[in-house]
């Protein structure tokens, strides 16, 4: 069913260049993802060692590789593509809850949906601070706050980026996702909330150097204010820091190609 690949080579790489320019989000998600340079946070390690950017750096250069071959070059040439799907431009995000090593579950009614990359569309704390200092009376330009930002429920990135809430909740339906790692395949959203993975574990699909974590203020009136910008940038896989003030639930970044 791949013959044509191998005939019509020009229009495969018009499919590949168009594709390249597609990946140019994903790259951009992988390498803040792992240099962990959003700027919130470079002040507090003024004296690094070169060696440790490098390694940092060679660490992002190479995620974004393997992204871009595993989500971008792997559909185009039909690898990751199984009879019954239809391949997504540009990828999007599900937020997912459940345990790590389950293959099936409940609960996929309260999953959201990220149709567009939330990283390049958040909001930097220091921008938060500069909105929250802001007002009308100081004389200056009124910082103004995109539209979607809820103070009472927000998200953060692993670069304690303020991120756009996803859309809740995830469609029913089936999905192709993957973590950009080894495993790519169904997943099927029941109108129930019931999910279920055609092969292998809520982990294997889970992309790990994207960390996600709703934050709701309790009593103790919480607020991205009282974000500890010292517990950030979090590693790939790692618990999402508490944030004083708030409840948090972690969630699992999952890729829909």
């Amino acid at each position: 069913m791949y013959s044509s690949s191998f005939v019509n080579h020009e229009a495969r790489r018009d499919e590949v260049r168009k594709h390249k320019r597609a990946c140019t989000t994903i790259q951009h998600h992988s390498v803040s993802l792992l240099l962990a340079q959003p700027n919130n946070n470079d002040d507090n390690r003024p004296n690094e060692p070169l060696a440790s950017k490098a390694r940092r750096a060679l660490l992002a250069s190479s995620a974004a590789a393997l992204t871009y071959n595993a989500i971008i070059l792997g559909p185009t040439l039909g690898l990751f593509t199984p009879p019954g799907y239809k391949r997504i431009s540009p990828i999007q995000f599900i937020a997912a809850l459940g345990d790590r090593d389950a293959s099936s579950g409940n609960g996929a009614d309260s999953w959201g949906l990220w149709s567009t990359d939330p990283g390049p569309r958040g909001l930097r704390l220091r921008d938060y601070e500069k909105i929250k200092s802001s007002t009308s009376s100081s004389g200056g330009e009124t910082v103004r706050a995109p539209p979607w930002l809820n103070e009472k429920d927000f998200f953060l990135d692993e670069n304690a980026i303020i991120m756009p809430q996803p859309e809740f909740p995830l469609p029913a339906g089936k999905y192709l996702v993957t973590g950009g790692r080894m495993v790519t395949t169904g997943l099927t959203i029941e109108p129930s909330g019931q999910w279920k993975l055609d092969s292998g574990k809520l982990y294997d699909v889970t992309h790990l150097p994207c960390r996600a974590a709703r934050y709701r203020p309790n009593s103790e009136g919480g607020s991205p204010l009282t974000v500890q910008k010292s517990d950030f940038p979090v590693v790939p896989g790692a618990v999402m820091p508490k944030v004083p003030g708030t409840d948090k639930q972690d969630y699992a970044v999952l890729f829909i190609v």
